[in-house]
């Protein structure tokens, strides 16, 4: 990072350090693994926290300045406190693991611990119904494609795609786990279970309609339907 760039950091955190209104910064994202005060460092963007006495629940803003995109969220105690209530992945997330730039109240090393604990007993558990309604739901779209000659290729292999999406995101659901991001959704899956990984490779060979419902079965074979469920579509 050139020196110039790395005063440019520096000025923001400072402007945000000096209002009164500030409790704490906290450096998040990628960007908590840098050492900002080193030069030729590159990096493109900076993720910051920012907890206020008073203000809005949240409010976001992201400017460029010189060639660094800055994208700061600023949370009331209000806010801070309905994010862990409710258990909002990106907050946990960034909240159990961020970089304490500073900290008036001395206090935020408790509000890290609860994220961390929060964070590490995942999600809110789904109750039965609405995992059947995840079950039936991906069946009654899957089920489109049994007959593959009525459909044409390319939409063929699109939808299996979109239906193995929804079918992934189903497994972490219903198993009471965090959904990962799109682009993490089969690293994660993989470490996860190596099993159902593998069976997933299986319908990126040939996009067969037996192999998308095997993998579905796998999942949700202990899901049992229930008949009080009224879905709509």
């Amino acid at each position: 990072m050139t020196k110039g760039v790395y005063e440019i950091y520096k000025n923001e955190i400072n402007k945000i350090i000096k209002d009164e209104n500030t409790e704490s910064v906290f450096l998040v994202g990628s960007s908590k693994e840098i050492s900002l005060d080193k030069e030729n460092v590159k990096l493109n963007d900076i993720d910051i926290f920012v907890f206020v006495e008073k203000g809005n629940m949240q409010i976001r803003e992201i400017k460029n300045i010189g060639g660094i995109e800055f994208d700061i969220n600023y949370f009331s105690k209000e806010g801070v406190k309905k994010l862990i209530d409710s258990k909002e992945y990106f907050f946990l997330k960034e909240m159990s693991q961020p970089k304490i730039i500073y900290d008036k109240t001395k206090k935020n090393i408790d509000i890290i611990n609860l994220c961390k604990v929060k964070f590490k007993e995942g999600p809110k558990e789904l109750l039965q119904e609405e995992k059947y309604y995840i079950k039936s739901n991906i069946k009654s779209k899957i089920d489109r494609l049994k007959n593959k000659d009525k459909i044409e290729e390319f939409e063929y292999e699109f939808l299996t795609n979109l239906y193995l999406k929804d079918i992934i995101v189903g497994y972490f659901s219903i198993n009471n786990k965090w959904i990962p991001k799109d682009k993490n959704l089969f690293k994660e899956l993989r470490v996860e279970n190596l099993e159902l990984f593998n069976l997933i490779q299986k319908i990126k060979i040939n996009y067969k309609y037996e192999d998308l419902l095997n993998v579905y079965e796998y999942i949700f074979k202990n899901i049992g339907i229930s008949k009080n469920i009224k879905i709509t579509y």
